[in-house]
């Protein structure tokens, strides 16, 4: 199998030749080893680098950007011996750029701070106007920007059939838990402005849906919503909240995705046990992250959801950081013998690396998985029970 049919086959809950590999989001310090480069010249997953080139000055083409960021996503891959390539979006324009400090940019008006991870809009307005949010988004019309696209386009283009390749698209909690004071507002409003909720959840899935839809006749093979419905060791919202207002939208994602013969990947950080039961009936193909630093079991979750849906995780990203080559053998061992036996499960980090630095330990998980994970003629790991 090459690794396109690898991931899926188990997508589909069958068994593979051995258990496919991923990772979500790989860590400017490690690609920089992988690539060779000084992390001061990667693209891919690393935001601030663009932002202090064109800070300085230089001279930045878009097109050349998201060209280079393609290149780097197909090298991280075949250099790490990843199955599956994550995609997001494309940048559509060259911002106006002013730098302020360590890792803080002035971006077309906008303060961002990068976390290491996650780039964050200090801008973001304090209070929202629940009236205002209603008038908005009911008023607001879904475009597409097509030019969103590109890197998705890049990747096709140099490794259809090749890779199993996704791309970001949610509307269902994504953009909402993404800002901060939105969400605080968002939370309160559950029970004194639901319209506002609705309001906000209904544009935003229609946007995921029409980018979803452009990115699969692209040529993606999944659509991977980065979600977060939970926060450590608890979901944002209580079971009947998360039926009332974000399990509609999953599921019509879910269902427009699907229908389209793509595969709905559901992204999630934080324990989100008690909401399980509903996200796996909204439709969805897999469930990536199963957060171990949360609580999360992979034991428990593949033997209550196994059979639905493919598994993907939940290598323990303190344990690549911090453990022994030992360590990181006995972390892998676990997550195969929790979710590997009888297919549907792809192994990861839980949920990712992006603020990891051991490269070493990184490499050795992804070699030792290969050389591990190879499937016996009755879909279980040999040496593993």
């Amino acid at each position: 199998m090459n690794s396109r049919e690898r991931v899926v086959k188990a997508m589909e809950l069958g068994v593979p030749d051995r258990v496919p590999i991923y990772e979500m989001h790989v860590s400017t310090k490690i690609a920089a080893v992988v690539l060779n480069k000084s992390p001061s010249q990667v693209l891919a997953y690393n935001p601030p680098v663009l932002f202090d080139l064109i800070a300085s000055g230089r001279k930045v083409d878009v097109d050349k950007v998201n060209r280079r960021i393609a290149e780097e996503l197909v090298e991280l891959a075949t250099k790490l011996g990843l199955d599956w390539i994550r995609v997001g979006g494309a940048y559509t324009k060259i911002p106006e750029v002013k730098k302020l400090g360590e890792n803080t940019w002035l971006v077309d008006g906008s303060v961002l701070k990068w976390s290491g991870e996650s780039m964050w809009n200090l801008s973001e307005p304090k209070h929202y106007d629940s009236d205002e949010i209603v008038r908005e988004f009911r008023e607001r019309e879904v475009e597409v920007d097509y030019k969103v696209l590109d890197i998705l386009r890049e990747v096709v283009e140099k490794t259809k059939g090749e890779f199993f390749i996704s791309f970001d698209a949610d509307g269902s909690w994504g953009p909402i838990v993404s800002r901060p004071s939105l969400l605080r507002h968002v939370l309160v409003w559950m029970r004194r402005r639901p319209d506002a909720v609705e309001a906000i959840i209904d544009y935003y899935t229609r946007l995921a849906i029409e980018y979803g839809k452009a990115a699969i006749d692209e040529g993606a093979d999944a659509i991977q919503m980065c979600v977060d419905y939970g926060c450590g060791t608890r979901p944002w919202i209580s079971p009947s909240m998360f039926r009332r207002f974000v399990k509609p939208a999953l599921k019509k994602q879910c269902d427009v995705f699907k229908k389209k013969e793509a595969f709905a990947v559901l992204h999630s950080d934080g324990n989100i046990e008690s909401l399980l039961p509903d996200i796996v009936d909204a439709g969805i193909s897999a469930y990536q992250g199963i957060d171990v630093m949360a609580g999360m079991s992979l034991k428990k979750v593949k033997e209550m959801y196994g059979d639905k849906i493919c598994l993907v995780g939940n290598v323990d990203p303190r344990v690549i950081e911090f453990g022994s080559k030992s360590d990181v053998a006995r972390e892998v061992d676990r997550c195969l013998k929790e979710g590997a036996r009888g297919g549907g499960f792809v192994l990861s980090t839980s949920a990712n690396i992006s603020i990891c630095t051991n490269a070493e330990n990184f490499l050795f998980m992804i070699k030792y998985a290969k050389r591990r994970g190879v499937y016996g003629p009755k879909g279980g790991i040999a040496g593993l029970k």
